[in-house]
């Protein structure tokens, strides 16, 4: 019994400040940097999103991607991910997936679970 109260005790010990809700814009991204690991947080019209700064590809920095309708464009080769699930939409014969990562809103401020 104990090892489920542990495991308990350290999901809820991942979670890091991010940003505040206000500091977001609609289809906008905000790059944070957290325990060493760069994330973007991302404003879409169904939410918040949450996911790696650095393609999974060639290691590009994707806050300098651009974002329209739920897809982010890597800047370096153009590659192509669903914001939302994190999915490659193109080129359609690769196999990259973006690292996502779970948010939480509390009193205005978004907290991401490392």
């Amino acid at each position: 019994m104990p090892i489920f109260k542990r495991q308990q005790a350290d999901e809820e010990g991942f979670w890091a400040t991010a940003v505040t809700v206000t500091s977001l814009q609609e289809a906008g991204m905000v790059k944070v940097k957290i325990n060493g690991q760069q994330i973007i947080v991302a404003h879409y019209a169904d939410g918040i999103h949450a996911f790696t700064a650095i393609c999974p590809h060639a290691a590009a920095d994707l806050s300098k991607g651009e974002l329209h309708r739920y897809k982010l464009y890597c800047p370096d080769h153009e590659y192509c991910f669903d914001v939302r699930n994190g999915r490659l939409l193109w080129p359609e014969d690769e196999v990259y997936r973006l690292k996502q990562y779970s948010i939480k809103t509390v009193d205005g401020t978004i907290y991401i679970k490392l």
